[in-house]
């Protein structure tokens, strides 16, 4: 049971009509969050090099997550793990392919297993809540990257809509 609740995850995908180079450097900005996060209230950098790029999310709700990026492709993606500093973290990928003029970007969710209930419990939790709900929170983000990319504008806090767990 417990190798099956790690394949569950949840991804969400957009075409946005951008240069991929104009996408990564997006991306590759320090603090990138603040210009397309919907429920973001700041994005600060830990350490953001070559090596090494840690940042800290603090949402709309005051809830701080810390960001480790572990793998770091240009023009290709990114992937990172996602959570409290000293708690359980979520695996996020990143992932960018071009199609014609077009590029679609996906990112895609493994949320961590959580202990406080009998995994059947917490499977049942997965598929009927915790899933469905990261899947709205991926949607509002990447809507918020291609406003962003598309009409060059900073989005606004909760744009798209609120979340109960962010907002």
């Amino acid at each position: 049971m417990q190798n099956e609740l790690s394949k569950l995850s949840v991804k969400s995908e957009i075409k946005l009509n951008a240069d991929i180079k104009k996408i990564w450097k997006l991306f590759s900005t320090p603090s990138h969050l603040e210009l397309f996060h919907p429920f973001c209230k700041n994005n600060k950098i830990v350490i953001w090099n070559e090596q090494t790029k840690i940042d800290k999310l603090t949402y709309l709700n005051g809830l701080v997550y810390e960001r480790n990026i572990y793998s770091w492709q240009k023009d290709t993606g990114f992937k990172l793990y996602i959570g409290k500093k000293k708690g359980k973290k979520s695996k996020v990928e990143w992932d960018l392919k071009p199609i014609n003029n077009m590029v679609i970007l996906s990112i895609k969710v493994t949320p961590y297993v959580s202990k406080k209930f009998s995994l059947k419990i917490y499977n049942l939790l997965l598929k009927l809540y915790i899933l469905p709900l990261l899947k709205r929170y991926l949607r509002n983000v990447l809507r918020g990257i291609k406003f962003y990319l598309e009409d060059g504008k900073v989005v606004k806090h909760n744009q798209f809509g609120s979340h109960s767990w962010f907002s």
